[in-house]
């Protein structure tokens, strides 16, 4: 009989506490931060079958995939924490009764939807750590500013072949079809010989640029309080890299190359150990297995050197980018010894993707910046 009673106090304990938590109206979610009514949420991007953790609810409560593509970025404010209730929460993927709230009810765009927290948050569809990257100023770097600077640094004159290039970097495709037709190819290097001369005059050596690169992130240093970095990656260069050039640091992106001088001081990034277990616990709730590495995305600001560069004079194969493709008897210094800048990082800012090569901007999954 004493065991009964004491069984059933139990459960009744048991079930108190359940409603407590969730009369709480609070998630504690896989990122290690709290949710509740009245915070925001923003939308990233969807899978391509959707967002998967993400409902719509019209007016009768009945809810509906949510296919809608034009919606990242958007800002959603938590009305709801619901209690556990079987059919909302199958309907949204969970088929266990979980010890704390999972679900949360939002509206934003006018419209009404149900999330899948910790689902949205690990794929995605909900941005944790929402911060764009941005330094006042900065601009992507291109290949034609890469050209014209270069043009700039080593007092290039500008004759047709330098408005050649400098078109077909900014309009390959347009260019390549002009050059079948000497009127049209007239006509285009009239325009960019006018534009790239602007551009020469308006290069300001001072001017910040931005990079986005990928690093793979070691073990987090807990003593240091920082993920020590596997180098640097560019993302958006596709050039085929010459191997003496890359040996000796430097990157090739269409005409010109590049190199990081003080990456020495860059061989880390600093992470605060709330968000640093926050980005663990999501990793382990998406299952994500240990042996796929964590690769960081990292936009680097940088500025060029104005300082002109000198690369070896030992004659190499160099490869040659022509109408063949090949390769000739040459030196890195005449091929690319007035093509090639130095730069110096000066900000860095890290971002974790659990779906990582990401298309276009990241801006959420923000681990933290370093800066000179």
């Amino acid at each position: 009989m004493k065991t009964k009673h004491l069984c059933c106090a139990m459960a009744l304990i048991g079930s108190l506490a359940m409603t407590e938590i969730y009369a709480q109206q609070t998630i504690v979610a896989c990122n290690g931060k709290t949710y509740k009514q009245g915070d925001t949420l923003v939308v990233g991007k969807p899978a391509s079958s959707g967002y998967l953790y993400m409902r719509s609810v019209d007016g009768q409560g009945s809810l509906s995939p949510v296919y809608e593509r034009d919606i990242v970025g958007s800002k959603m404010i938590i009305t709801s924490v619901p209690e556990y209730d079987k059919k909302l929460y199958e309907s949204m993927g969970i088929y266990e009764q979980p010890e704390t709230p999972q679900i949360v009810m939002a509206e934003g765009e006018g419209k009404h939807f149900c999330i899948s927290l910790n689902g949205a948050l690990t794929s995605g569809n909900i941005m944790s750590d929402y911060m764009p990257s941005a330094v006042e100023g900065a601009v992507d770097l291109t290949p034609s500013i890469l050209y014209v600077y270069a043009l700039k640094l080593y007092q290039t004159a500008v004759d047709e072949k330098v408005i050649d290039g400098y078109a077909s970097l900014c309009v390959p495709e347009e260019f390549e079809q002009a050059s079948a037709d000497p009127f049209a190819l007239e006509e285009i290097r009239k325009t960019y010989q006018a534009k790239l001369l602007q551009e020469l005059e308006k290069a300001d050596f001072s001017k910040v640029f931005r990079l986005k690169c990928l690093s793979e992130l070691q073990q987090y240093d807990m003593n240091k309080g920082c993920f020590p970095l596997s180098g640097f990656s560019c993302a958006d260069v596709k050039t085929k890299q010459q191997k003496d050039l890359s040996k000796l640091g430097y990157c090739l992106w269409e005409e010109c190359a590049f190199h990081f001088t003080n990456t020495s001081y860059f061989t880390s990034l600093p992470v605060d150990k709330a968000r640093a277990k926050g980005f663990y616990d999501m990793r382990k709730y998406a299952r994500v297995p240990a042996y796929d590495k964590p690769v960081a995305t990292l936009y680097v600001y940088v500025k060029f050197k104005k300082e002109p560069v000198k690369l070896p004079e030992q004659k190499i194969m160099v490869y040659s980018k022509g109408q063949n493709f090949d390769f000739s008897w040459s030196t890195l210094n005449k091929a690319y010894g007035k093509k090639a800048l130095n730069m110096d990082i000066v900000r860095i800012d890290g971002y974790n993707d659990l779906l990582p090569y990401v298309n276009g901007e990241v801006t959420y999954n923000y681990l933290g910046s370093v800066a000179l």
